[in-house]
């Protein structure tokens, strides 16, 4: 693909986020989280790493009292055009909010953003949040995905009239998925790159064990996605 010499570096979805949902939007695991959500009858909910918002919109639409979050302001802009509530900036491993909900939720194999010393933080920061027999409900990636890009992944195309080249790869020794996007601008040539940390179901499962009893659904999307439910101690 042809674009201008002009070459910049951006990072946490600051190119990414008026993109996202073209690109990135998972219409059948959408589907799938709302079905388990629904199920569990609960009505405030905070929600991590919001993204664009598509969740949050669907979740107030059908009643829930919907706080969004996100680290990036980008996508906080992004969210316009999808949720009219409260949408807040926040780290999801550092927070404090003069509030609590019924269930806190982190989609989107969100929690993969971070590393393992992290996780402590995130589950301490959610238990913190919850009501009395809250939930914490998250995804994230399953092992297997390491196999699937073992071999580079390259895609490319036009997303509203801008070409862009997606690349992502494996490392099976470090347990990490990077993406690379490549945006061809009339500005130049616009590069994001993404580093996600695989984890061991089982070590989740013991930093989470001093504030949640978990579920795992190992095969919630087969081969792709690990659904957690914790249950606040």
């Amino acid at each position: 693909m042809e674009g201008s010499a002009n070459s910049k570096n951006v990072s946490n979805y600051e190119m990414l986020a008026q993109y996202y949902d073209e690109l990135l939007q998972d219409e059948e695991a959408l589907g799938l989280w709302l079905e388990y959500i629904e199920k569990e009858k609960l009505e405030t909910v905070l929600e991590l790493a919001s993204g664009s918002g598509v969740m949050a919109g669907i979740l107030k639409r059908k009643g829930y009292e919907v706080t969004a979050s996100d680290i990036s302001p980008e996508m906080k802009e992004a969210s316009k055009v999808n949720f009219d509530g409260e949408y807040l900036l926040l780290n999801m491993t550092d927070y404090h909010l003069n509030k609590k909900f019924d269930l806190i939720l982190c989609i989107c194999d969100s929690i993969n953003y971070l590393y393992e010393e992290e996780l402590k933080d995130f589950f301490k920061c959610a238990y913190e949040h919850l009501n009395e027999n809250g939930r914490l409900i998250f995804d994230m990636h399953h092992k297997k995905r390491l196999e699937e890009f073992a071999e580079q992944y390259i895609e490319e195309g036009y997303v509203k009239d801008t070409a862009y080249q997606w690349t992502i790869m494996s490392d099976e020794y470090e347990n990490i998925i990077s993406e690379h996007f490549t945006f061809y601008t009339p500005d130049g040539m616009i590069q994001e790159h993404h580093s996600q940390n695989v984890f061991d179901p089982d070590r989740v499962k013991e930093i989470m064990a001093e504030y949640f009893d978990c579920e795992m659904i190992m095969d919630f999307v087969e081969d792709e996605k690990i659904l957690t439910v914790g249950y606040r101690k």
